[in-house]
């Protein structure tokens, strides 16, 4: 027994080496074996995980917020060309040093050829905030909030993301 400590629950007890890879205790040293010598099945479980809080208390970090974000957040912003040569300004907001929102717009806002992408583009920035927010700061997601943030986005009936959010709403699919 190598007196080491656990990379996955910090226990000094019994651990051991796992593949000359990983320090693990005897209790989590099975769940190590199932994760290495099986991962079609950890593929097949951990959607149904997706929604729990499956880190240990010490990693977790507290959300600052419940729905809303907070008033004022550092932000970084980034000038890029699309493959047409129109300029995007990406604003990249965080939290700790983390990113929790991305808010996009052209530099060009009145061009008549853009219009058309703008409810694709809100939308695309409101689900990958949703995103990083669950990423980062564990904020749950929710078939709800993706409904919301699809509506939000959308501009005119039929537009793209009123098509994903009516695809949604459907009975079959709650």
């Amino acid at each position: 027994m190598i007196n080491r400590k656990c990379r996955f629950c910090d226990s000094t007890q019994n651990v051991t080496r796992v593949k000359k890879r990983f320090n693990a205790c005897a209790s989590c040293k099975p769940a190590v074996y199932a994760v290495l010598n099986s991962p079609d099945v950890i593929e097949e479980v951990w959607p149904l995980l997706q929604d729990r809080a499956i880190l240990p208390q010490s990693r977790r970090i507290k959300i600052p917020w419940k729905t809303d974000i907070a008033e004022v957040l550092d932000a970084k912003r980034y000038k890029a060309k699309d493959r047409e040569d129109n300029n995007w300004y990406l604003i990249v907001s965080e939290w700790e040093g983390k990113p929790v929102e991305l808010f996009m717009s052209s530099a060009d806002d009145n061009n008549h050829k853009l219009q058309f992408q703008i409810a694709n583009l809100t939308a695309l920035t409101r689900l990958v905030s949703l995103m990083l927010r669950h990423v980062f700061l564990g904020e749950r997601i929710t078939l709800e909030k993706i409904k919301t943030q699809l509506k939000r986005s959308s501009r005119v009936r039929q537009d793209l993301p009123d098509l994903v959010l009516n695809v949604l709403s459907k009975d079959e699919i709650q």
